[in-house]
């Protein structure tokens, strides 16, 4: 890819990113948007060019000054994928940056849970009021994975719900590599945060609804 193209690319990405995670996630990201942004316009960049490791240190670094769980972290990873996805930059790089934001979130804090009982906050264990928590809009965006659960935001069903594997078709124009990319990441990040969920029913939770007429 062109180096102008790369530049131009990473600039628009970052941008939109931002805009739509502030959007979602609140104040503590508008503090900073514009070293927010600058961060994910070097990680695109380095993305794009394939000769060049993309290096995840600033990203989490910064990721942790915002007070990132890995629920609030989810919802970068979604905003970025879908907007470098219209670029076509092709499935190897998006297998890149699916590989960078799966470094990155497991190095983030879990979300805290507060103990029913008065008790210190537990982490790791999914709570009613854990997407109420994690967005500090009265609306909610629409039908996001909120961790480590796994659950809808809007209906809380097991996600991706049925309503969001056919907003995700349309966003990835049908059952694309792309698509089937950034579901294997949202893939490996659950089977993470879920141990206990048997290998084979997570492929068919985030993979086995997908059509196959396509691949």
């Amino acid at each position: 890819m062109d180096r102008k193209d790369t530049q131009r690319i990473a600039r628009a990405v970052a941008a939109r990113t931002v805009r739509r995670l502030a959007r979602d996630v609140g104040t503590g990201v508008d503090a900073r948007a514009a070293e927010l942004e600058s961060c994910l316009r070097t990680v695109v960049t380095q993305v794009l060019d394939a000769g060049r490791p993309a290096r995840p240190d600033h990203l989490l670094t910064l990721c942790r000054d915002l007070r990132m769980t890995r629920g609030s972290f989810d919802a970068l990873g979604h905003h970025l994928l879908t907007t470098l996805l219209p670029h076509r930059v092709g499935p190897d790089a998006l297998i890149r940056v699916g590989a960078l934001l799966t470094d990155v979130r497991g190095r983030l804090a879990p979300e805290e849970v507060s103990s029913p009982n008065g008790g210190p906050p537990r982490r790791d264990r999914p709570a009613a009021n854990s997407a109420a928590r994690r967005y500090r809009r009265e609306r909610l965006p629409e039908h996001l994975p909120s961790t480590p659960g796994w659950e809808c935001t809007a209906c809380g069903t097991d996600w991706p719900c049925p309503t969001k594997q056919s907003q995700l078709l349309a966003e990835f124009g049908g059952a694309s590599a792309g698509l089937a990319v950034y579901l294997g990441s949202c893939l490996v990040a659950a089977v993470q945060d879920l141990p206990t969920m048997p290998l084979s029913r997570a492929r068919n939770r985030f993979l086995g609804w997908l059509p196959r007429n396509r691949f």
